[in-house]
Parts: structure tokens; sequence; C-alpha cells
């Protein structure tokens, strides 16, 4: 199922983009099929679907606070999960930081791996559809149309030389996500996530158009949908066996999720392989290595 944005020019800025070469690439994912939603009949006709931001944390609070001040106003709850690996609350301000936004935190156990724990944020973020995040993200209402070139990609490269071209248009893309979740036959939107070394928007990690990193962020709250063990941001719906329905995402006019990794923790040759082996010991019940 392919994203069609009315908020977003996409023929318009195509043609903006065949000045800067661009040549948009096919999607890599196609949509699962399966059946409808067992409540289908009766959100056919409702237009005000409720979305919560979910986040689990641990002293995050420097990167947790544009994630709120990002997400408050426009999400309908928002539901914090304190992922200590001790059983201890955070100690560096993110509690009390979440509090001032109205949220109050509950403590859980890392341990028990983030298949579990982003399971829980999902069945018990008090919404009927979640956007799953983590601190260092944001999802913004309202973006600039953009692309990007170059081949380079951080940390290989500690400063990748890509280019970044701003288009005029402003794609409303949080205004479409909360008019696709009122369609009954879709179990789950997919993003595009965007790695920024700072927060200009101009400095990327990896050029996004060609180093596609495609997730489902926004999850319709369904008991059968939940996170595999063994990769946490892997979805399964029980009724099917598969990937629960998604809506793809346009190339151009997203949604996107942006990234500010670099800025709050930065990476090196291997993290990514080392964090995967962490997140595999903790769905076998492991305990995690340490450098």
């Amino acid at each position: 199922m392919e994203w069609k944005n009315p908020n977003f020019d996409s023929v318009g800025a195509r043609a903006r983009l065949a000045q800067v070469n661009y040549k948009p690439a096919p999607p890599i994912l196609r949509m699962d099929t399966g059946p409808r939603h067992d409540r289908a009949a009766s959100q056919t006709s409702q237009m005000n679907t409720s979305l919560a931001l979910a986040v689990n944390f641990h002293n995050d609070a420097n990167a947790m606070r544009g994630l709120l001040e990002t997400g408050s106003s426009f999400f309908d709850n928002i539901f914090a999960l304190d992922s200590s690996p001790d059983g201890r609350f955070s100690t560096d301000g993110s509690c009390e930081l979440l509090e001032s936004f109205g949220v109050k935190p509950i403590l859980d156990d890392l341990n028990k791996g983030f298949g579990r724990i982003r399971t829980r944020l999902l069945h018990e973020c008090g919404c009927e559809w979640c956007c799953i995040m983590d601190c260092d993200e944001r999802f913004l209402p309202q973006v600039q149309a953009m692309t990007c070139e170059g081949t380079e990609r951080y940390p290989a490269q500690e400063n990748p030389k890509l280019l970044v071209t701003k288009l005029p248009d402003i794609i409303n893309q949080g205004a479409h996500v909360k008019n696709q979740i009122n369609n009954p036959e879709l179990m789950a939107l997919r993003f595009t996530r965007r790695h920024w070394c700072d927060f200009t928007m101009t400095k990327p990690a990896e050029n996004w158009m060609t180093w596609w990193d495609h997730q489902l962020r926004c999850v319709r709250n369904h008991p059968s949908i939940h996170y595999t063990l063994s990769m946490h941001e892997a979805l399964i719906d029980e009724r099917t066996g598969k990937t629960p329905v998604f809506l793809e995402q346009d190339p151009i006019g997203g949604p996107h999720v942006e990234h500010m990794h670099v800025f709050f923790r930065r990476a090196y040759p291997g993290t990514k392989q080392f964090n995967e082996e962490n997140y595999a010991r903790l769905s076998r019940g492991e305990p995690m290595i340490t450098r």
C-alpha cells in the first residue's frame, strides 16, 4: 500500500528534484496481507483515533527533553518506562523531567529484553495507536521537504561529505499520520528514520535516500501485535504470523523520524554490531557484555 499525502505536492517536488538529479529508489518492503481489524466496523466512521507517544529510557534526561518538547502538544498521551538494568530509577533527572510534563514514569527491567519492553510500551500506552520512539528521536508534525546526495557514512567517516537540498515544500506529516490511523485496514505505519550529526538538519550521518532505515514506528494497539524477542524493531501479528499490515512511506513526503544520536550517543566502527549482540543476549536471558 503506497503512502499518499494530500498535504504534500509530490509531483511538484519531484519536478524540482529533477534539477538535483534525484531518482526515487523503489521500496524494499511490501505490505503483508491479513484480515481486517476485529473492531473495524466500530472505527470506520471514527475520526479522532487516539495516538500515544511511548518511550523507554534510563538516565536519558539530556536527550529526552527535546522529544517531550516536540511531542507533548501532538500526542494524546505519553507513556514512559524506565528500563533500568539494575532495578533502580534513573538518577540524572529523567524522572523529574517527565513529571514536569505530567508523565509518571514506571520502573521496568531491561534484562527482560527490548522486545518485551517495547511490547509493554505498545499495550499499556493508553491509546488506540502508539508511536514508539527513542529519547534521541524526534517526530516533527511539520517538516521541510529535503533530499540528500553522497555516499559517505558515519562513523566510518567522522564528518561524512553529504549534500542536503532543502525544498520550499512544508510536509504536514502530523496531519497525515492522524488521518491514516483512522483506516481500519491498517495495523502500522512505516517511517523513514534520518540520522543527524547536529540539530540543524543539514549534516546527516548517512544518506537516508540510499541507506534506508525503514521502521514500523506507529502501531495499532492490538493484543495480537507484539515485538519479537530476538529483534526489538521486529513486529509480529499473531493472527497471520507475519508483519502487521502496514502503509509504506513516501520517499520524499515521509513520514520521517529525526534521529539525533550522534550528538547524544557518539558511535564508533563496530558499535552497531556490539549493540545487536547485546540485544540478542538479552533475548536469550543472558547478561549484557560491556567494553
